[in-house]
């Protein structure tokens, strides 16, 4: 072996080694994660809306949902998911019978509803707080100590000041039923494979769920999870509330010990997401807090 060819094969074994170093020692970046192109039907089997029941999962988890198409709900940071702003953006009435307890008046799978949101903005994100046009500084009061100047550009990754009343725009939006194939709903999954993609941030998710009991099963827990706030009902009671900017966790909360009557019970749900990932679970609990509830069936009707 020749000189000059023992160089160039060190050479190459030097760069091989530094370059699987870096693949090692690098971190996956959550936000290319996000963006990649994923089938729609890896995560979900759509159904029909007589479908046989099904049984929650090995674990307990519900994983049919009756979904509709998300409602543009376009934020900038996931910082304004108060308690105050999730009550009153999560209740709003987007549309007829959106909140019944009334199970003979649910949608059913490829239904749609036609809704006003706000369109989505050119960034995708918004500056929160910021006051709408003709609401500056009280009349008298100049800007306060460090605000930025007319016409100054904001701080980074803050976006573009709101200045405008956001643009509304109707937006039919049709209702599946699905079966997922995991026990958390990949809800911008969801949103993504719907919209070829057009449909990822900033967006409101309306689920619905029907448990059938046997008999009464009383004192019972739903436990929720979600990224980002969600609520949760069960037959038109609402009964857990997860608020702020979280990641979705199994068990994050539970709601109120509740009794699950014989029969069919409706449980609903609203998720809201400003940038970044968005999904659910849930599953039921006994009295005890600890012993995993799987003494029913589950259809979207």
């Amino acid at each position: 072996m020749n000189r000059n060819f023992k160089l160039i094969l060190a050479v190459v074994i030097a760069t091989v080694l530094v370059g699987c170093g870096s693949d090692i020692s690098s971190k996956p970046d959550p936000q290319r994660i996000a963006n990649r192109d994923v089938s729609y039907d890896q995560y979900f089997t759509e159904i029909k809306a007589d479908a046989a029941p099904v049984k929650p999962d090995e674990k307990g988890f519900v994983r049919r949902w009756t979904i509709l198409e998300p409602i543009n709900k376009p934020n900038g940071s996931n910082t304004v998911f108060t308690d105050s702003y999730i009550q009153a953006e999560l209740t709003k009435e987007y549309f007829n019978n959106q909140f019944t307890s009334n199970i003979n008046a649910l949608p059913k799978t490829g239904e749609s509803v036609i809704i006003e949101s706000e369109a989505p903005r050119p960034s995708g994100r918004r500056l929160i707080g910021s006051a709408p046009a003709g609401q500056g500084a009280p009349q008298g009061q100049g800007a306060p100590q460090g605000a930025p100047q007319a016409g100054a550009m904001p701080p980074m990754g803050m976006g573009t000041p709101a200045t405008d009343e956001p643009t509304m725009i109707k937006d039919t939006l049709t209702w599946h039923s699905v079966d997922s194939k995991l026990f958390n709903i990949k809800l911008i999954r969801f949103a993504t494979g719907l919209s070829d993609g057009n449909k990822r941030y900033g967006l409101i998710f309306n689920a619905f769920t029907v448990i059938n009991c046997e008999e009464d099963i009383p004192n019972v827990r739903l436990a929720g999870g979600s990224n980002a706030a969600s609520i949760w009902w069960v037959n038109g009671e609402q009964v857990l509330t997860l608020q702020a900017d979280r990641r979705m966790v199994a068990d994050n909360g539970m709601s109120k010990r509740i009794t699950l009557k014989k029969g069919k019970n409706l449980v609903r749900v609203a998720v809201i997401n400003g940038p970044g990932m968005s999904d659910m679970c849930m599953r039921f609990y006994k009295e005890d807090g600890t012993t995993i509830l799987t003494n029913y069936t589950i259809t979207n009707m």
